[in-house]
């Protein structure tokens, strides 16, 4: 099944086996992104089940990518270390001068600190640490990693500023960043499991599994300004991709929209699949 909808708000039933069960939940989701498109506010999800049943608002909006981008570069380290081009127990210089503002600890230091590279992951992950995602991307290049996006279908990947390491993000670049996450963790025997555990309770999240049925949300976050973003996959019975990009100015009020995005995808899952 395949279905879209852009600000207008149409689908097209010939591309699909419609569940007409769920059409007021989807009425009712959309309505609520097209009042804020109305406003003049940016928002986009995607939402993809296993075999391939897709929803989306603004699938191809962009939007600036903030910390939800650092699931790229974690993951061509992975896969580097993988096929042997690199050793993840390495070790990093981080000087005092290089600790960068923002989410993380490591800007906490009061002396230079090596770190290795997993550890370096580890907190890009889990703790969003600016100045260690920045660490990474210097040791793989800003070139190549865009090289990385680009050669797996992304096209925006790190576009922007030339002195910005974060660039845009939207929602058909996102989804296919996870599939190769999702692909990663579940078939790599070496770093799967290591990778999906920095990802299953990070220090920054968004979404209450509450509105997940409980279920785990492998996931990261982002935020920068009124740039708002969660994504990644549910794991659970019924498990699908879920992408939620927005520019919201209120900061309790764009959390409680994601929150509620999340709730309503979640039960449109359970009636779909």
């Amino acid at each position: 099944m395949y279905f879209s909808v852009s600000n207008n708000y149409k689908f097209d039933k010939s591309k699909m086996d419609f569940n007409y069960a769920i059409l007021s939940d989807l009425k009712k989701l959309n309505d609520l992104y097209s009042n804020e498109i109305y406003k003049g506010n940016k928002v986009a999800y995607y939402y993809e089940a296993m075999d391939g049943s897709i929803l989306s608002y603004n699938p191809d909006i962009c939007f600036y990518a903030a910390s939800s981008i650092k699931i790229l570069v974690c993951l061509k380290l992975f896969m580097d270390a993988s096929d042997n081009k690199i050793n993840l127990h390495d070790k990093i210089l981080v000087k005092k001068e290089e600790l960068k503002p923002g989410s993380g600890i490591i800007r906490k230091n009061k002396k230079d600190v090596s770190y290795e590279i997993l550890d370096l992951i580890r907190l890009t992950l889990v703790e969003s640490d600016n100045t260690a995602y920045l660490k990474l991307v210097g040791l793989i290049g800003k070139d190549k990693l865009k090289d990385f996006g680009n050669s797996m279908g992304a096209i925006h990947t790190m576009e922007g500023k030339e002195t910005d390491s974060f660039g845009i993000i939207n929602c058909s670049d996102m989804i296919i960043y996870w599939k190769k996450v999702m692909e990663f963790i579940n078939n790599n025997k070496q770093y799967g499991k290591t990778f999906r555990s920095y990802l299953i309770d990070p220090s920054f999240k968004i979404i209450d599994l509450n509105n997940l049925d409980n279920n785990i949300f492998i996931r990261k976050y982002g935020e920068w300004d009124i740039a708002y973003h969660e994504a990644g996959y549910v794991d659970g019975k019924k498990p699908y991709y879920l992408i939620v990009l927005t520019q919201l100015n209120k900061k309790r009020y764009r959390k409680s929209f994601i929150n509620k995005t999340a709730k309503m995808i979640n039960d449109i899952n359970n009636k779909l699949v």
